[in-house]
């Protein structure tokens, strides 16, 4: 097999294999040009990083369901029995405990039995024949008042779901971006591979004019040797041309994906015609002041996130440092037959008081959480320094790309009008090969540099769109 064949095996392999679906790839509304909405609207469905993104949402809302899983209320019993001895008894309890947000409140409610003989140190456990109810609420004043581990988390899961939806912004932002350059790469590597061809279509057909004038004398036989190097030089860069467009078109499947989520190769056919027309950076992303971009900027607000879930933790770890003072009341009843002491209703109020002594654990605890918070600040003020520079950053990179568009144009019809006359000159005789292919080549390569120029305008305006945490395509 020659490697002309092979070659062409290889790219039909490509543009054929993981294209199965490869229809659904196409834009809507009967055009066969790939346009950049339809590879974002792929991103968007398809895009493995920003699936992974979802689910780290999803994880999230997971995680704040277990955090108020700690507000459900839990139902304890216990049944002890003393069968032998010289006191035969049985007790059975059952409490309902309902923790609240309210301050830390807790609520409990239960019944208890206690039947059989009970000597005199355990008569509390003593009720009358259909048993005790029993109600009340126990409130901390100081120590997991204003805030307690349940609420703590519960706060921090909630912001925890607010930065996993401001990551899956983030992944949107940059694979949108990256996609769009992936994009542009591969209609550059389109043109360019339509300037390789023109070029050898030049020297192809000159070449059989070539022919017949070194036959009639009117020209040197060497021109026409020299006229078939080039063309051999420019079926190189063909090649290389091919194989750039493949390698940009591999690139850009990455991105684009059918309904199943697998890569799709564009084909060359798919190409658009050009280039939209560059603009300025007004007319392509509209004004932009920075704090409204930082505003909008995911990352910077994933650290904001970061910081308030640090507070949170700062204030349960300062308060976990006061003494507990609660205090519990308690209403009970026993019900049935028994002892007339025991019919009336009780009150009971109660006071907890626990001073820690030294208190090294919740005092290393809050330093620990204070320094989080300062490097949490820190890294903030990074962030919306790097924010405000990459917005600056990309505004000059697209204005100097499209000053370099109007050069790369100028230069293009200044080659090309050069290209002309020298091609004029060689026709009467006036010049040599030599210099007419030196023109096309130089033509050849401003063209390219037009492509270059108008790539990296279109990166630009995706970056500068990126940067300022807009939409990359203009829909």
């Amino acid at each position: 097999m020659t490697w002309v064949s092979l070659r062409a095996v290889l790219l039909a392999s490509l543009l054929t294999a993981p294209g199965r679906a490869s229809e659904q790839a196409r834009v809507e509304g009967g055009s066969d040009t790939l346009s950049l909405e339809a590879v974002l609207e792929s991103v968007e469905r398809h895009y493995p990083v920003i699936e992974a993104a979802r689910r780290d949402v999803e994880a999230a809302g997971a995680e704040l369901l277990a955090a108020q899983g700690g507000f459900d209320p839990v139902l304890r019993g216990r049944v002890a029995s003393t069968p032998l001895g010289g006191y035969p008894y049985t007790r059975v309890e059952g409490v309902v405990e309902q923790p609240t947000a309210l301050w830390g409140a807790n609520l409990f409610a239960g019944w208890r039995l206690g039947s059989g003989q009970f000597p005199t140190y355990a008569e509390q456990y003593q009720t009358n024949a259909l048993g005790e109810v029993r109600a009340g609420v126990s409130v901390p004043l100081w120590r997991n008042g204003p805030i307690d581990r349940r609420r703590a988390a519960v706060a921090r899961a909630e912001l925890g779901t607010n930065a996993a939806t401001q990551a899956v912004e983030q992944a949107r932002l940059e694979s949108a971006r990256v996609a769009t350059w992936r994009y542009w790469e591969w209609v550059a590597a389109g043109r360019r591979y339509a300037v390789a061809t023109e070029l050898r279509r030049m020297a192809q057909a000159r070449d059989a004019q070539l022919i017949e004038r070194v036959q009639s004398g009117d020209l040197a036989a060497f021109e026409q040797v020299d006229n078939q190097r080039a063309l051999v030089q420019r079926d190189g860069q063909v090649v290389a041309a091919e194989r750039l467009l493949q390698q940009s078109a591999m690139e850009l499947s990455l991105f684009l994906r059918d309904a199943e989520g697998q890569p799709v190769l564009p084909r060359p056919a798919w190409l658009p015609p050009g280039f939209p027309i560059p603009v300025a950076a007004e007319e392509a992303v509209g004004p932009l002041a920075l704090e409204d971009v930082l505003e909008r900027r995911p990352d910077v607000q994933r650290l904001e996130l970061s910081r308030q879930q640090q507070r949170v933790e700062h204030q349960l770890a300062r308060n976990q440092r006061a003494p507990a003072v609660d205090v519990s009341v308690a209403a009970a009843k026993d019900l049935g037959a028994g002892s007339l002491k025991r019919d009336k209703p009780e009150l009971e109020v109660g006071l907890l008081l626990d001073i820690p002594t030294f208190n090294r654990g919740a005092t290393g605890r809050a330093l620990q959480v204070e320094a989080g918070l300062a490097r949490l600040e820190a890294q903030l003020r990074l962030q919306k320094d790097r924010a405000r520079v990459e917005v600056r950053d990309a505004l000059s990179a697209l204005e100097a790309a499209r000053e370099r568009v109007t050069v790369a144009r100028r230069e293009l019809t200044l080659a090309r009008e050069i290209e002309r006359s020298e091609r004029t000159r060689f026709e009467l005789g006036e010049s040599t090969l030599l210099f007419v292919n030196l023109r096309e080549q130089t033509s050849a390569e401003a063209a390219v540099r037009e492509v270059d120029a108008l790539t990296d305008y279109h990166k630009a305006v995706a970056s500068l769109r990126a940067a300022a945490a807009l939409p990359v395509a203009v829909r």
